[in-house]
């Protein structure tokens, strides 16, 4: 049975969420459970723990538990516990949101404060459940050599395992509760379970996905790259949408935003590119090809320095068009994963931060 466990310290908001969630996710065998730390449990680890005894799909906690009486609990506590068990744990702060960073660690979920919550919660809930419920039902997928492997198999995308084994280059030094997990299985009389290693590889595997490969535009790309990529704030139009129909990512955690296939959106432009236009960008000629599939003209992005001509890359960090222009932006595989080739660095953003980050 998949579940859910929703702490939070104030009662109403608590059981305000729980209803929310449910109604998101409409699915009577999902158990919701949900818990209001107070001072009258003496051992707060105890009581998660019981909580916990059948392992939660997700655990999402508010960051401030200390309402009801226990002065030094928080959300950062019911990470970590989670973390040493390989549960998703997702934090939120309904009261001061700017006491948690916008972007989380790779093996963490931030709730964004500008979205409606039960929507991300479910959505969440539901890529995890999916990832876990394959490995369940495919044995060979625990045979696979990486969490990399994993995810090419469960989206059908063999081709694309390479490109996902760069997102987890540097997976062991991410999480030192992860490797504790991982080592104490070393003594030749421990052997973990295959339920043990679905779990932890649903875990890997899941924020991967969720948090490098969705996040980090590469082989999978958000609406906000494809505009990029397009060189044009047009694509989320409807005419647009339509054409772009075959290239969208229908697998986990794709209910948080519209998300494309790389391979497929080029296969829809193969053909159509023009070949005797001159253009200063890739970008700018994906433009011209859409527009003459639509039979219109469309809108630039914002970009200052070309005017919204140019294009093609995506900037995580800025949330902006980028194309490969030398005062436009900049490549860095130490503040972008290598297998996230639409992403480049804007280049006023880098030249400040760079030398203090010493990167």
């Amino acid at each position: 049975m998949q579940s859910i466990l929703l702490i939070d310290d104030k009662k109403a908001q608590l059981a305000e969420l729980k209803s929310a969630v449910a109604k998101e996710l409409r699915d009577e065998h999902v158990i919701i459970k949900t818990w209001a730390p107070t001072g009258k449990e003496r051992d707060p680890k105890a009581k998660f723990d019981e909580l916990t005894r059948e392992k939660p799909t997700l655990v999402v906690t508010d960051y401030d538990l200390t309402a009801g009486g226990h002065t030094g609990l928080f959300g950062s506590t019911i990470v970590a516990w989670c973390q040493q068990r390989s549960i998703p744990v997702a934090d939120y702060s309904r009261a001061h949101p700017d006491l948690l960073p916008r972007d989380p660690d790779l093996f963490e979920i931030r709730v964004p404060h500008d979205i409606e919550p039960a929507t991300f919660i479910a959505g969440i809930f539901t890529g995890f459940q999916a990832i876990s419920d394959a490995l369940a039902n495919n044995d060979d997928l625990l045979k696979a050599r990486s969490a990399a492997a994993v995810i090419a198999a469960m989206l059908s995308a063999p081709e694309a395992e390479n490109e996902f084994a760069l997102y987890a280059v540097r997976l062991g030094p991410a999480s030192g509760a992860l490797m504790t997990r991982v080592t104490d299985t070393a003594p030749d009389d421990i052997r973990p379970t295959a339920d043990e290693k679905r779990s932890v590889l649903a875990f890997i595997a899941g924020h991967i996905l969720l948090n490098a490969v969705l996040r980090f535009p590469g082989p999978i790309m958000s609406l906000a790259a494809l505009k990029a990529y397009l060189a044009t704030d047009a694509a989320g139009d409807s005419d647009i949408q339509d054409l772009m129909a075959e290239a969208r990512y229908t697998g986990p955690f794709s209910c948080l935003d519209q998300f494309y296939w790389l391979s497929h959106v080029d296969e829809v432009l193969e053909g159509i590119l023009p070949s005797d236009v001159q253009t200063e960008t890739a970008g700018e000629l994906r433009r011209i090809a859409v527009e003459s599939m639509v039979k219109r003209e469309l809108s630039r992005h914002s970009c200052k320095r070309c005017d919204g001509q140019n294009g093609g890359f995506y900037c995580p960090f800025t949330k902006r068009t980028v194309c490969l222009r030398a005062d436009c932006s900049v490549g860095s595989n130490s503040w972008i994963p290598q297998g996230a080739r639409l992403c480049r660095i804007e280049r006023d953003f880098f030249d400040e931060w760079a030398p203090v980050l010493g990167l």
